[in-house]
């Protein structure tokens, strides 16, 4: 080896032949591990660094998870740290989400983590599984070229940037949704594992469904939609067999997981401090709205653009390349292996599943359901794992000719970078400044500066008790939720005799509609006003 120069120009030459030729040398299945090991490590090293410090965001939904995670975890149930106007405890039970996260956390806590960073470190892994997962589920349809593709694709949505920039569940539930449909895709459904002969790979198979389904269905209620496609990959598995036998073997496979997400349904209470969990009914008002919001949420993630931008300008770049991949799919179907058919079909039925659940909980059970970024994220993770596969075939596939080649290789290149400038764009919101409640607004709150001189153990009423929490580690209690005239006299009476504040804030609340004209019927008055809100109480005896 010479010195200078030419002598590190030479060095590095010979390394970097010497790298193509031990890569060129692996098998191919070697090469996926190896991708997937890489991608699942810059994933979950990739959630650590979003939230740190102002992170992790604060949703409002995280006071659930976080909440019940430390009350499970110091023995006293999945209890979270706000309740109703009403409650003789400022704390009340979990009962809107289901307790898988927070068991996570709670487990996080008693080994010694703070709260957030027990969420964080599951956000993390959770990450590092579902890139894992979709490297593999690719790489078993297309090989490296396919894993990899699907995996930049997975990476780079934005979607999965705003997930996991927040304590949320939906990375937990991602990464099990990603593993379940490798495992379906991977083992065809009544037939041996695709590397080779294994007569006892489909028991196998439908048991790790069974307990991914259950899982899933334990951290998002919108799980139970795994355990419908079990059923659906049943009553494909046995074409030959009458209708009836075949619903009979769908119905025998989606019971075992049914049974933990029933076991916490009926354990859980059905009504929180007299207010119903759910209410079961036909909700079609604003049903068109929502349906309006999730083309616009997919158009987002086919022509990635800023929200900031005007909606609906998304939408034509967005039919073109929905066009597009249309064309796509059908001349890349014919030269698709079987591998990489059994994976489009899985991630259909899972997919199919996932918005039947959906939709039918928007319409039955709770008609506040968005169709945003959150929800249809396992849609686009699986989007993007197909659109891989489908990319790496036409890539490869030497009957489209150089010219559609490089089409195919364009448009992938433009959407990769729209959407690494849209997600860049998230990335230094979340930052820089937390998210929701983690923000500087809230962190700097003039209003939440307030309890630090309200006496400790007086009862504090709110618009938004997670605010209060987040900051302050103090409990409180929402107001009324309506403004009705006697139940705000009711209310009065209760804070005149027991004492208590009213701490509101003007940003506006979901679960607390009109607050001044309750205040002002319970006979409060304003004792402080301040940028963000007020300070009300009881007006003094003349």
């Amino acid at each position: 080896r010479g010195d200078g120069k030419d002598g590190e120009q030479h060095g590095a030459d010979s390394w970097n032949g010497r790298s193509r030729a031990i890569i060129r040398q692996m098998p191919r299945s070697r090469v996926v591990l190896l991708i997937a090991f890489l991608t699942g490590l810059c994933a979950g090293w990739g959630v650590l660094e979003l939230t740190e410090p102002p992170g992790p965001g604060l949703d409002p939904d995280a006071v659930s998870y976080l909440g019940a995670g430390i009350s499970a975890a110091h023995g006293d149930g999945f209890r979270i740290p706000e309740g109703p106007w009403n409650a003789p405890d400022t704390t009340s039970a979990l009962a809107h989400f289901p307790p898988g996260f927070p068991a996570l956390i709670a487990t996080g806590v008693r080994a010694g983590l703070d709260a957030r960073n027990a969420a964080r470190f599951i956000q993390a892994a959770s990450a590092a599984i579902a890139a894992i997962a979709v490297s593999l589920t690719a790489g078993v349809a297309g090989g490296p070229l396919a894993a990899l593709t699907a995996a930049v694709l997975v990476l780079l949505t934005p979607a999965m940037i705003v997930v996991h920039a927040s304590v949320l569940s939906e990375p937990l539930f991602l990464a099990l949704v990603a593993s379940f449909t490798l495992v379906m895709a991977r083992t065809p459904p009544g037939g041996s594992n695709l590397g080779g002969s294994d007569p006892g790979a489909p028991l196998r198979r439908l048991a790790l469904l069974t307990v991914l389904a259950a899982a899933a269905a334990l951290v998002r209620y919108a799980g139970l939609a795994l355990v419908g496609a079990i059923g659906l990959d049943t009553l494909r598995a046995h074409r030959q067999a009458s209708i009836g036998r075949r619903l009979r073997n769908a119905l025998l496979t989606m019971l075992l997981p049914v049974v933990p997400f029933g076991w916490w349904t009926l354990s859980r209470p059905a009504r929180t401090e007299g207010v119903a969990v759910r209410h079961a009914g036909l909700y079609l008002d604003g049903l068109r709205a929502t349906l309006g919001e999730g083309a616009l949420t997919m158009g987002r993630w086919l022509a990635p653009v800023r929200e900031s931008e005007t909606a609906w300008r998304v939408m034509p770049g967005a039919i073109a390349v929905l066009v597009a991949l249309v064309v796509l799919a059908r001349r890349a179907w014919p030269a698709t292996p079987e591998p990489g058919r059994q994976v489009v079909r899985s991630v259909g039925i899972v997919v199919a599943s996932y918005l039947g659940m959906v939709l039918t909980s928007r319409v039955l059970a709770d008609g506040m359901i968005p169709l945003d970024d959150r929800l249809l994220s396992p849609v686009m993770m699986l989007g993007a794992l197909v659109m891989g596969v489908l990319c790496a075939v036409c890539l490869t596939d030497a009957r489209l000719g150089r010219a559609r080649r490089m089409l195919v290789a364009g448009l992938l290149a433009s959407w990769l970078w729209g959407a690494s400038d849209v997600g860049r764009w998230w990335w230094m919101i979340y930052t820089e400044d937390g998210g929701d409640f983690a923000s500087r607004d809230w962190a700097l709150s003039p209003t939440l500066a307030q309890l630090n001189v309200i006496p400790p153990g007086t009862p504090i009423y709110t618009n938004w008790p997670a605010a209060i929490w987040f900051h302050t580690g103090r409990a409180s209690r929402f107001l009324p939720s309506t403004p009705d005239s006697a139940v705000a006299r009711r209310w009065g009476a209760l804070i005149k005799t027991h004492g208590g504040v009213a701490l509101v804030f003007t940003t506006e609340s979901g679960d607390v509609r009109t607050p001044l004209a309750t205040l002002r019927a319970a006979g409060l008055v304003p004792r402080a006003t301040f940028a963000d809100g007020a300070l009300w109480g009881i007006a003094p005896e003349p």
